[in-house]
């Protein structure tokens, strides 16, 4: 056992004190009441079966689950009122934000309103006798009365609101799934129209190049001779001389032209050079293609 006073533990057996109520410590000499329960209270090695801690006495376990322990199963405030639920404690904040809880909340609100109006009327009948003290808890009363009716409306909105905002959460989880495929759809065509797009833009290109080509030949058309003269005019000048210079293309040729009626067509081809000294050349090829007339 252990002596209240000093805390120095000893055998019973080997004290031999059964039957002495006084209990004189052989190595301190203080002397200390015999109380059989003291062990127990304050000398056990107690452990919470909710959360697992470590206690060294009854007394400070039982206040741990009274009222510190977070993970212990305990019943609602309101659980006259119509709120059974056994919630663990450190989950009580989102249990009070239940619809439950608040049905629970508003009964009991309107029980005590009731029995102020009944304890109002009590007192309005008495009210001859105890003019005094009356008017008092009247004042009382009535200023209680107005601040639960205040709470009561509050609540209520409380309520509605929290209704509102569920169907209106209720609304939006189902219509997400209809605009994530609308969304999907969306992305698809404009997939499709950029892809389309881009064929567009391709065929435009060619187009371009070949109403360019055309648009070439019809200015060549117009300055075809039969004398042996040429004129000749070269569009796009600079571009072509670029590409002749990279050697993408490394001639120009101008349009035909014919020394008589019937004889051959000729033209006349113009060689870059990257040879800053001597950077064009121009010969006069002869195509061996008569003209015949019937």
């Amino acid at each position: 056992m252990q002596l209240p006073k000093c805390g120095h533990r000893y055998c019973q057996t080997c004290l031999d004190i059964e039957q002495e109520t006084i209990i004189k410590c052989q190595q301190c000499q203080a002397e200390s009441l015999r109380n059989d329960e003291h062990l127990d209270q304050f000398h056990s090695n107690g452990k919470c079966e909710y959360c697992g801690e470590q206690f060294n006495s009854i007394n400070k376990l039982n206040e741990h689950k009274v009222f510190k322990c977070r993970h212990l199963i305990v019943d609602c405030i309101l659980k006259g009122f119509g709120c059974n639920e056994r919630i663990i404690r450190v989950e009580m904040q989102d249990h009070y934000l239940t619809q439950q809880h608040q049905h629970a909340l508003l009964n009991a609100v309107h029980q005590m309103l009731s029995q102020l109006n009944d304890r109002q009327t009590d007192i309005e009948h008495s009210r001859t006798t105890t003019a005094g003290p009356c008017n008092s808890a009247t004042a009382q009363s009535e200023e209680l009365y107005e601040m639960l009716s205040i709470l009561v409306g509050g609540i209520e909105t409380l309520a509605n609101d929290e209704q509102r905002l569920a169907t209106e959460a209720l609304k939006m989880q189902t219509a997400i799934p209809t605009l994530t495929e609308e969304l999907s759809k969306v992305k698809l065509s404009v997939e499709e129209s950029n892809a389309f797009l881009e064929g567009v833009k391709h065929n435009q290109a060619i187009l371009n190049q070949d109403l360019l080509s055309l648009q070439e030949k019809i200015n060549d058309l117009q300055y075809i001779s039969y004398d042996g003269t040429l004129v000749w005019k070269i569009g796009n000048f600079h571009e072509k001389m670029i590409d002749a210079q990279s050697e993408r293309q490394t001639s120009i040729y101008s349009s035909p032209f014919y020394s008589s009626p019937n004889g051959p067509t000729n033209r006349m081809p113009l060689y870059t050079s990257t040879d800053e000294q001597d950077p064009l050349e121009l010969y006069i090829i002869t195509i061996h293609i008569w003209n015949t007339f019937i």
